[in-house]
């Protein structure tokens, strides 16, 4: 009984985590779009968007990826002799990375340092949905892929450090 509602609070604040690493993204786009515009509307939507990420990431962006990860080391006992957790897992790790990435980003737009470009913010905006399709996968789908998943699990990997990588680039010139 125990297992099952940490598992269901680990399924809440996963949502909840996702849901906010999706938004912010969009929300630095609209502060990096807004910061182009004339005056007056250039300051006052650049204060509402600085507002409101600074709002959703320390009220919601934080503590959500906090009870995530709790919760999560609540419930994986069982699955330490699957691949397909130890696959996951490195998701995860890569998922706080990217946390950790928006993080500086929001810290960066909260100063009015404007280091990435529109187009750059949309690629870490869509970055976030690989996360999500690949650990949601990984974790409903377990044991059944677990012939894909050695091969699968590599190229999406590779594929997540080709994104990286491009993303450091453009960030450097």
């Amino acid at each position: 009984m125990v297992f099952l509602v940490l598992k269901t609070l680990h399924v809440i604040a996963v949502i909840i985590w996702m849901g906010v690493l999706l938004y912010m993204p969009r929300l630095f786009i609209y502060q990096t779009q807004a910061n182009s515009k004339t005056e007056p509307d250039r300051s006052i939507l650049i204060n509402q968007h600085k507002l409101m990420a600074r709002r959703l990431w320390t009220r919601v962006g934080w503590p959500a990826m906090g009870l995530a990860v709790i919760f999560g080391l609540g419930i994986m006992h069982p699955y330490f002799s699957s691949i397909w957790f130890w696959v996951k897992m490195g998701f995860v790790v890569a998922l706080i990375v990217y946390h950790h990435i928006i993080h500086f980003a929001n810290k960066n737009l909260q100063k009015d340092v404007y280091k990435k470009t529109v187009d750059q913010l949309k690629a870490m905006s869509q970055s976030g949905m690989v996360f999500l399709f690949s650990i949601v996968a990984l974790a409903v789908l377990k044991d059944t892929i677990h012939n894909l998943l050695i091969v699968g699990g590599i190229a999406v990997l590779v594929i997540l450090i080709f994104i990286a990588g491009r993303s450091l680039i453009k960030k450097s010139n």
